[in-house]
């Protein structure tokens, strides 16, 4: 009988350590609050996928924001960890007008613009149909090229064209140039600002348009296999179009945060994004390049091992 009591009592006293040890390792656990915008946010599985990989304790909690003002106003508050929907060119002008301080962490991504046409198959072609112009005004017979009409990505489809070598910006107006920043029509081309998720369905009425990836994909149009030229990505870190992870200034050095920012960064990541979204978006950190095949098997691993 005494046996059994000491039995009895050894194996109470295990299962209290037991249960203290993983009440333990449940406390290590910490989610992080990440504030997003729109459907393209898969790419987090696969963050998450290297995290657990790595027995990190991170879990990863998306939060879905409506509109493009709130996850800055909602990070700044403390109502998120982070956020991770924006380009730098729209956190420094979001954050210098309502006074937020916030901070980049990290390089994620970018939606890269891609001049395309179903009239011309260079841009060779182009410029020996437009013929040259060599002044500032648009002169008869022009050839139209479309471009996004919304700020930032007005600049980026005058950018694009200036790449192509169709016209010439004023040097001043860095990334952010608008149409009076046009300071010579090389060749007899004019731009024209369109909503961008008509560039698609509107192509036949131009030489060519500029469109972002998330309206060209679903439409069928490739960049690499239908586009004539495509901005261009930078690991420099002096692209304000590069999308990026974003804390608050007095967290930029968290620990936590910088697992996430690396995990992030990971090859496992880039094949993610290259595979899952077929060219809309391109990693902006440094990656090796594999087949299709081996980048869908990540899709598949990483869609297997998390359901969200």
């Amino acid at each position: 009988m005494k046996n059994t009591k000491k039995i009895f009592a050894l194996l109470l006293i295990a299962g209290v350590l037991s249960s203290g040890a993983f009440a333990a390792k449940k406390a290590k656990t910490q989610k992080v609050k990440v504030g997003v915008c729109g459907a393209n946010n898969d790419q987090w599985k696969a963050v998450q996928y290297v995290l657990d990989k790595e027995n990190s304790g991170i879990k990863i909690e998306l939060v879905e924001f409506s509109a493009y003002n709130l996850p800055n106003e909602a990070l700044n508050s403390g109502d998120i960890d982070l956020n991770a929907f924006q380009h730098k060119a729209y956190l420094n002008n979001d954050a210098g007008k309502n006074g937020y301080d916030l901070t980049v962490i990290g390089d994620t991504l970018i939606a890269p613009l891609t001049l395309y046409s179903k009239k011309y198959k260079s841009i060779d072609e182009i410029k020996k149909a437009a013929g040259t112009n060599g002044s500032k005004a648009v002169k008869a017979g022009a050839l139209k090229f479309a471009i996004p009409s919304d700020g930032t990505n007005l600049s980026r489809g005058i950018k694009l064209l200036e790449a192509a070598g169709l016209i010439k910006v004023d040097p001043a107006a860095g990334y952010t140039p608008e149409l009076k920043d046009i300071t010579e029509f090389v060749y007899n081309v004019e731009v024209v600002p369109q909503t961008a998720n008509t560039l698609p369905q509107t192509l036949n009425d131009y030489a060519g348009a500029t469109i972002n990836g998330t309206y060209a994909i679903p439409t069928g149009l490739i960049p690499s296999k239908d586009g004539l030229i495509i901005e261009k990505q930078s690991e420099s870190g002096d692209n304000p179009y590069v999308n990026i992870i974003v804390a608050r200034t007095k967290d930029k050095d968290n620990d936590v945060y910088k697992k996430i920012v690396k995990a992030y960064q990971s090859q496992v990541v880039a094949e993610y994004i290259l595979s899952r979204f077929e060219e809309s978006f391109f990693p902006s950190f440094a990656y090796k390049t594999v087949s299709a095949d081996k980048a869908a098997e990540t899709v598949k691993a990483v869609d297997k091992a998390i359901k969200w």
